[in-house]
């Protein structure tokens, strides 16, 4: 169920008339203290995400002063860990909607923070319509709305956008706050093992509502265009090893490697139909942002696809199987979102490969070994 909030109080504490009675001189109404418990669970979670940045990392925060003293505004930061929401939520000066992911259930500490802070879920890969309701209604009433144009915190081969937030801001005339994360990639352990990782929040100048086209001819690509305006300006706040970083995601190449060995760990000789590269499943299973939820969010029994060790055949077709089904029923939209139609199909038929792989296996009484490999054109030949 979609959940909204489209009335909050503007202060923690708010004042109510209500009558008071004053024994046999009758009752007066009075205004009485009560407190918004939605926004002081903000506040406290606000405070958290304060003491959290400034007792396990070292943050550094530019431009402040760019930030309007007045909504409503698109909150728009790039996303690529845990740590990004809770680092722009540190250091805004007040309190805003939040933006969080509908389409498959968290793990029980962050679902619980996420509907504890009272955020508005989307169904992402999906046309939720609620959801996009909800969302315009906050902008409308003048709140501030913090979302991740790119969508999440996956390993993007390209930064770009997707089209909500420059919609967003076109049919509600809310201007746009640019906001660059740095440092934050699979760094949340790290701060809570006290290593303090190094991290950047840097805010960028506000740009213009997005303009409505007028050209029913154009709308798509002037919306195409001004979402990629978006992410050049979250880009160009970047600091340069944030920019190597995708820029590396987008060169690297995969492909699986599957190994058969006998139960001392021997090789066996492979003598089946010859095996596909299987790149996008090789890639789907290198991500740790893209993959954990296969294992993390669902539930399954992942370990073939996640530790590079041999497995009875039966493991591996198991896995595989279950894999399989969940792409294909609850979790349908999960890699068309992400990584595109295409790479969604090549995924499903790499996994009815390796069934096909376990079966061989089995009946040659070996192992199977999956292992990703990932090479960067960039330093091929190199030491």
């Amino acid at each position: 169920m979609l959940e909204t909030n489209t009335s909050v109080a503007s202060s923690t504490i708010e004042f109510r008339m209500e009558p008071v009675r004053l024994g046999t001189l009758g009752s007066l109404r009075l205004p009485m203290p009560h407190v918004n418990p939605r926004r002081l669970r903000r506040r406290m979670l606000h405070g958290l995400a304060h003491a959290f940045q400034d007792i396990l990392t070292h943050t550094t925060v530019r431009g402040l002063e760019n930030i309007p003293a007045h909504g409503p505004l698109l909150v728009l930061p790039n996303h690529v860990s845990n740590l990004d929401g809770p680092m722009v939520l540190a250091n805004y000066p007040r309190q805003m909607e939040m933006v969080g992911p509908g389409d498959f259930k968290m793990i029980t500490l962050k679902d619980w923070m996420l509907r504890a802070y009272g955020m508005t879920f989307i169904k992402r890969g999906f046309a939720d319509t609620e959801g996009l309701k909800a969302l315009i209604a906050h902008l409308k009433a003048g709140r501030d709305l913090l979302m991740f144009p790119d969508g999440g915190m996956w390993e993007k081969r390209r930064l770009e956008a997707k089209p909500g937030a420059a919609y967003l801001s076109q049919v509600t005339g809310a201007r746009i706050l640019p906001v660059a994360i740095g440092g934050t990639y699979l760094k949340s352990l790290s701060a809570f093992r006290l290593e303090m990782p190094e991290l950047t929040v840097t805010f960028g100048k506000v740009m213009p509502a997005v303009p409505v086209s007028h050209d029913r001819r154009r709308r798509e690509a002037d919306l195409d265009a001004a979402s990629q305006e978006i992410m050049d300006r979250i880009a160009d706040l970047l600091e340069p090893r944030e920019r190597e970083m995708y820029a590396r995601w987008g060169r690297e190449q995969f492909r699986l490697q599957v190994a058969f060995g006998d139960d001392h760990g021997d090789p066996v000789a492979y003598t089946g139909p010859e095996l596909p590269e299987m790149a996008a499943l090789a890639e789907f299973m290198s991500r740790p942002n893209l993959f954990r939820p296969m294992w993390q969010n669902t539930g399954l029994d992942m370990l073939p696809f996640r530790e590079a060790r041999y497995f009875a055949p039966v493991e591996l077709q198991i896995a595989a199987r279950e894999l399989l089904e969940t792409l294909q029923g609850p979790f349908e939209r999960y890699i068309p979102y992400r990584l595109g139609d295409a790479a969604a199909l090549e995924v499903q038929d790499s996994l009815r490969t390796l069934l096909v792989v376990g079966e061989w296996a089995s009946a040659h009484g070996a192992r199977v070994r999956l292992t990703p490999l990932c090479a960067d054109p960039a330093f091929a030949g190199t030491d």
